[in-house]
């Protein structure tokens, strides 16, 4: 039975403050496991192929080395801990039953800004990675004078607040089979609500995105607007959205030279056959944010469609969870200029000792870019800022130790449910979404174009703000191109949502 506290509210209502200390006996037992690794033999392929058939033994044996002799979980932890972070009690009614409910300790990260104009904003992550996917831009997010901009925008700051999603990081994972996106979406939508924010904006990318999709179908009274990156959509038909469907087939007929007539859409995405997306594949992967994207089939599919079978392997073996990291984050673009005789990983190599990510977050993202480059960016400012994003040792063990800390098991399940969810004959997938969507393009590592066309989500949502960018950032925006995502939704959420002055 839950008692009332001082300030008048049940211990359930309490949000409590949190830090993350794992437990020595833990990190004993993964050591353990690690040394005792059994690596499976592998072809022998060519340089340039060697991506084919999965994560290479190159790449993950000299990691697997390094999380052994030099990775500091500790230090990670402290880093992690300068973020400020709560838990508090969310009460659910059963999806299937009504008259049971669900009790779940949902953790979250919230930092308030300083700024009276600031906006409530509600990051939602995404899989494979978990809340700290938050931490290089929410300083910058807080106090925009961290990262100086100029436009629209410029000066807009936000509140933000970060959930886990029930069953990864520290959040409970929730027993109930039918546990999906519109459940996560309740579970947020309250703790926004919690935290005495009405309205607010949302944020996310892939399955964060699709939640964020969920609040502003079911919660679009609180949750106002959205900004996503890279987003996959659906190509619109004739009988699900029949202007879109025109405008599309408009817009190809002239390539999008002609401005009256390319409906948002740019010459680069017409230029090759027509795309489709994982939403005209077999049932059993459309609606996918990631069905042809970066994370492929054995990842998105396989884990999501016999989470328990992959469990059973998974939560034993904190090397198979590097392994499908490293799948998902990899370049396939072939090695080039090896530091030593061994393969050269497509992350940044071991002998520079993690010098990059010791650097303190808010250091890192104030003194990438000062001025925002001009759109469309001139060819020497493509040169300059189309970067690949170069990923340490430490920061692919740290996402990694965020899956095996809690077990991945809730997590593919919350997989499972959510590829259901996307199914095209759904109403979550087939209804038109009037709340305003912003969204930022940014280059795949070896493409020029995005996944799908962007002016395809028309059917589906109302556009109402597009960024395209030539920098690559295809894994996570927030992680890979920290500085271009935070003046982007400072400008989208500056630019399409009016919320009154509030004291601070």
């Amino acid at each position: 039975m839950a008692h009332a506290t001082k300030n008048g509210r049940d211990d359930a209502e309490a949000v409590t403050p949190y830090s993350m200390h794992v437990s020595s006996k833990y990190l004993e037992l993964t050591k353990k496991k690690l040394e005792l690794t059994r690596l499976p033999r592998e072809l022998d392929l060519p340089e340039q192929r060697r991506w084919d058939q999965g994560t290479p033994k190159a790449v993950l044996e000299p990691l697997l080395d390094y999380w052994l002799e030099q990775y500091d979980w500790r230090k990670q932890e402290s880093h992690f801990n300068s973020l400020p972070q709560f838990r508090t009690t969310i009460t659910l009614p059963s999806p299937t039953n009504p008259e049971t409910s669900q009790s779940l300790r949902v953790h979250f990260v919230h930092k308030r800004s300083q700024h009276a104009n600031a906006i409530p904003l509600l990051f939602c992550h995404t899989w494979p990675a978990s809340f700290i996917e938050v931490q290089k831009i929410i300083d910058a997010l807080t106090d925009p004078h961290s990262l100086p901009s100029f436009g629209a925008g410029a000066l807009q700051a936000f509140h933000v607040v970060a959930p886990s999603i029930p069953g990864f990081g520290f959040s409970d994972a929730s027993a109930m089979e039918d546990f999906g996106l519109k459940e996560t979406a309740e579970v947020f939508d309250k703790v926004m609500q919690r935290l005495g924010y009405e309205r607010y904006v949302a944020h996310g990318v892939g399955w964060g995105f699709s939640i964020c999709r969920a609040l502003a179908l079911n919660h679009s009274h609180h949750c106002v607007a959205v900004h996503t990156a890279n987003p996959m959509f659906r190509k619109p038909s004739f009988k699900w959205s029949p202007m879109a469907f025109l405008r599309y087939h408009i817009a190809r007929l002239t390539r999008a030279k002609v401005s009256l007539l390319s409906f948002g859409y740019v010459p680069m995405e017409l230029q090759a056959p027509a795309p489709t997306s994982g939403w005209d594949s077999s049932p059993t992967t459309q609606g996918s944010p990631y069905s042809d994207g970066p994370l492929g089939a054995a990842l998105a599919r396989g884990y999501s469609h016999r989470p328990q079978t992959h469990a059973f392997a998974l939560c034993d073996s904190p090397i198979g969870l590097l392994a499908g990291l490293l799948d998902a984050i990899h370049t396939r673009a072939p090695a080039i200029s090896p530091v030593t005789s061994r393969s050269r990983s497509p992350f940044l190599s071991l002998e520079e000792q993690d010098s990059l990510h010791d650097r303190s977050f808010h250091e890192e993202i104030g003194s990438s870019h000062t001025e925002r480059p001009p759109q469309p960016l001139s060819p020497r400012d493509s040169e300059i800022n189309a970067r690949n994003y170069t990923w340490s040792p430490t920061e692919v063990l740290n996402w990694t130790m965020m899956q095996w800390l809690p077990g991945v098991e809730a997590a593919h399940r919350w997989l499972h449910r959510a590829h259901l969810d996307c199914s095209p004959l759904s109403d979550f997938s087939s209804t038109y979404c009037p709340v305003p969507l912003g969204i930022s393009s940014f280059r795949a590592r070896n493409s020029h174009s995005p996944s799908t066309p962007l002016m395809w989500g028309s059917a589906s949502w109302g556009i109402a703000w597009v960024r395209r960018h030539q920098r690559p950032a295809s894994t996570s925006p927030a992680w890979e191109a920290p500085d271009l995502l935070v003046l982007d939704m400072r400008e989208c959420f500056g630019s399409i949502v009016n919320f009154p002055t509030q004291a601070t």
